[in-house]
């Protein structure tokens, strides 16, 4: 009997040992993407909330009256200014703004001018973003990748040719 006992004992042992194991390997996945990888949500979610989606490609910027498009691996703009295309690329993808709240905003309506719009296409999608704006003397007020109201105090000549 002793036998049998000490054997079901390590059998009971190697058993338990199996399930935690088991159990380890399941949560393996979640404990690689809590720990080791890098969060792009610390990005996407931060203080300072981009104005275009800073994980896509951009291809172009459409406004009323002019456009900024990348094509054969440099950028161009229907509009000259006195800064590159480039350039005014690079201020657009890297623009973020200070969050304005829904009430705030409905403050602020009745003193804004009629909206404009952008039209903003990325590599990877089939339909553009549009980005609707206000734009008044001290800030612009647009509406960012992540359908948020943003503040931006920046001077025309910033993000205009």
């Amino acid at each position: 009997m002793r036998v049998s006992t000490s054997r079901r004992r390590r059998w009971n042992n190697i058993m338990i040992l199996g399930i935690i194991a088991f159990i380890m390997l399941l949560n393996l996945p979640t404990v690689i993407k809590t720990y080791l990888i890098e969060d792009d949500s610390a990005v996407l979610s931060g203080d300072y909330p981009y104005l275009l989606n800073p994980l896509s490609e951009l291809r172009a910027l459409h406004f009323s009256n002019w456009s900024l498009e990348f094509q054969d691996g440099h950028w161009n703009m229907t509009r000259q200014g006195s800064v590159s295309a480039a350039e005014l690329a690079k201020r657009w993808r890297s623009l973020v703004g200070t969050r304005v709240d829904g009430q705030t905003f409905d403050s602020l309506k009745p003193q804004l001018s009629s909206p404009s719009t952008i039209e903003v296409w990325y590599q990877d999608q089939e339909e553009p973003q549009r980005i609707t704006f206000y734009q008044a003397p001290k800030f612009w007020l647009l509406k960012n990748w992540q359908d948020q109201w943003i503040a931006i105090s920046v001077e025309p000549e910033y993000l205009l040719p």
